[in-house]
């Protein structure tokens, strides 16, 4: 009795393995690469940024500085007033995840690309910050560039393209 439930129990699993097994080739890896065009670079360059990457797991990609803002004041007792500060991430921002759905690359990511469009005119001021977020969820063919976001900004007259190419490596 015990070797027919236990050869039950194993032919009930025979079944479902295949479509609960492990790809051969291990859990999905990808390589991500994002080209950014934008027309204020001062010679028009195009700046590319590569990431790797599992399956369903957020990439997170930092590059430029952390700029301090002030937030609040206050004076605690008699003293010199004190300032608090926010630090602001101004630069490339970029987070990702990808997978594979019916042979396409599925992609969900958020891209914040921010510079100081002008510095603090006077002492204790706050520099202005020019920002552009992206969001994105999008479909696309296995190693073939995607544009995921093309944008004229009419405050300052700037364009940028972002394309996106995703390549399983293994």
């Amino acid at each position: 009795m015990r070797t027919s439930l236990a050869l039950a129990a194993a032919a009930l699993l025979m079944v479902h393995w295949p479509v609960h097994a492990q790809d051969s080739r291990g859990p999905a890896i990808y390589k991500v690469e994002f080209d950014i065009h934008d027309s204020g670079d001062a010679a028009g360059k195009t700046r590319h940024y590569t990431m790797v990457t599992s399956a369903n797991q957020k990439a997170v990609f930092k590059v430029g500085s952390r700029v301090p803002v002030a937030t609040g004041s206050f004076q605690p007792g008699a003293t010199t007033p004190m300032t608090q500060f926010t630090y602001v991430d101004v630069g490339v921002n970029i987070e990702c995840t990808v997978g594979d759905m019916n042979g396409k690359v599925m992609m969900h990511g958020n891209i914040d690309i921010s510079t100081i469009a002008h510095e603090a005119a006077a002492p204790g001021a706050n520099p202005t910050i020019s920002q552009t977020k992206l969001q994105l969820e999008t479909a696309a063919d296995p190693g073939k560039p995607t544009v995921v976001a093309a944008i004229d900004d009419p405050v300052t007259m700037r364009q940028f393209q972002v394309l996106a190419t995703v390549t399983r490596v293994n």
